[in-house]
């Protein structure tokens, strides 16, 4: 079996993969115009400020999209075939997207808009990723 991938820490995701490791989803904000960035970059893409802070979100969104992982050649993921990658939207604003594995259901649960919320995948002592689970109040 194939080693996992592991995320690289930097300055400016820290916090992210920070807040994983205590089963929080962090996100930046920057503080103008109180929009959140993610992918994490150094400016708010929304008014260009430079100003931007660690701020902890709810976790819980919708189904945007999605695909099923089939063919092998991902590292780390050969012996988890077939699972499911989704685009989530995250409940705080519009357009605020991450990506994750759906744990704990198949693609067959789907459907765009479909609420789901964050949980924690823990891969080693100082990895933990976040991942995705069908919202309780949907099962």
């Amino acid at each position: 079996m194939t080693e996992r991938p592991l995320p690289v820490r930097d300055e400016l995701n820290r916090h992210y993969w920070d807040g994983a490791r205590q089963e929080k989803l962090v996100l930046l904000r920057c503080t103008r115009c109180r929009s959140y960035v993610h992918p994490p970059r150094g400016f708010c893409p929304s008014c260009g400020q430079e100003r931007l802070e660690p701020s902890a979100v709810s976790g819980k969104g919708r189904v945007y999209s999605w695909s099923v992982m089939h063919a092998g050649g991902n590292p780390g993921f050969d012996d988890k075939l077939p699972y499911v990658v989704v685009v989530v939207e995250l409940d705080e604003q519009p357009g605020l997207r991450t990506i994750g594995n759906l744990l704990g259901a198949s693609a067959a649960e789907l459907a765009v808009g479909r609420a789901v919320e964050v949980c924690f995948e823990k891969v080693t002592e100082d990895v933990t990723l976040p991942q995705w689970r069908l919202a309780a109040e949907a099962r």
